[in-house]
């Protein structure tokens, strides 16, 4: 991770234990605060290395091989190369009707890159190769980390804050009556209830930059940033399309840019499509050939993927 970027991470961080902090002083005072920190720091620092695998078998996630899609895990072997990885990511698949792609873990020995099958079957070689890319760009840069342990202190706090509040309105009868002073503790209360929400922004913030630096990485590592920027917009097209089906009046990427976990996916692509890439494309050999959407999806009753797992990724092969 760049000096600038660590720099930046190490406040955002910092910020968001400090409010964690602030919510045990409301608690218990200078004790609750020096407990609270110091617990949320210990497990932040130390409690980041717990395997991913539960939540893997949770989604339903499929290990697959080698042999299952050789060409793709042929492409994510050159780009773990060029990003100087010790370790090859699992890849898992999943069953989703969305086109999705994320890494999980707790650091680069325990990475995992999860797809699901309309993201295999509808993005073409070098499209996947800049969404592998971008997946390898996380798990190098160390986001795996970072944001773990960002997710660990929004957590915290909201269920210390949660408590608090709990406290504050079963102390209410006490709170009004004469021994109390007669008064509600109007300024604890209101810190106890915002302090979830900006730890929430923090770390939404926090996710929008590591989003951009992994966008330049992936470019670089690819080196093809109008494939990575095509495969975006896929992935902006479908989830705009169910969006509309589910909220009709809501525009895609109305909501609130503070509480968006990932930036504008116009400017993201704005800013790849500018960029000089470091490395050349793939190799024809990777990526020369088209691959491309099964015409209809057989699904369950919930929705999910019906299909054998050696079909669908039978362009892969």
């Amino acid at each position: 991770m760049k000096l600038g970027n660590l720099t930046h991470v190490s406040l955002m961080l910092t910020a968001m234990l400090a409010l964690i902090g602030m919510v045990g002083w409301i608690l218990a005072g200078r004790d609750g605060l020096l407990i609270t920190a110091g617990t949320a720091a210990a497990f932040t620092f130390f409690g980041h290395g717990a395997s991913g695998a539960w939540m893997l078998k949770a989604i339903g996630a499929q290990k697959l091989d080698v042999a299952d899609a050789p060409k793709l895990f042929a492409i994510l072997q050159e780009l773990a190369d060029r990003a100087g990885l010790e370790h090859l990511p699992d890849v898992y698949l999943m069953d989703n009707t969305m086109m999705l792609g994320f890494s999980t873990g707790s650091d680069e020995e325990d990475a995992a890159i999860v797809m699901t099958g309309p993201l295999v079957q509808n993005l073409s070689a070098r499209e996947m190769a800049g969404v592998l890319a971008h997946e390898i760009a996380h798990i190098h840069g160390g986001d795996l980390v970072v944001m773990g342990m960002a997710d660990m202190l929004t957590r915290m706090t909201r269920t210390l804050s949660l408590l608090g509040v709990l406290l504050v309105l079963f102390n209410v009868p006490l709170a009004l009556s004469t021994e109390g002073g007669g008064k509600l503790p109007w300024t604890a209360l209101l810190l106890l209830i915002a302090a979830p929400m900006v730890n929430f922004m923090i770390q939404m913030a926090l996710s929008r930059t590591r989003e951009f630096d992994a966008d330049v990485s992936a470019a670089n590592l690819c080196g093809d940033p109008p494939a990575l920027a095509q495969a975006l917009e896929k992935l902006e097209q479908q989830q705009s399309s169910m969006f509309r089906s589910m909220f009709m009046p809501h525009q895609p990427g109305s909501e609130p840019s503070l509480l968006r976990s990932h930036p504008m996916t116009e400017e993201r692509v704005k800013r790849i499509l500018a960029q000089s890439p470091a490395f050349g494309p793939l190799p024809d050999s990777l990526i020369g050939e088209h691959h491309g959407p099964l015409p209809d999806w057989p699904v369950d009753d919930l929705g999910n993927l019906s299909i054998p797992v050696r079909w669908l990724l039978r362009w892969w092969r």
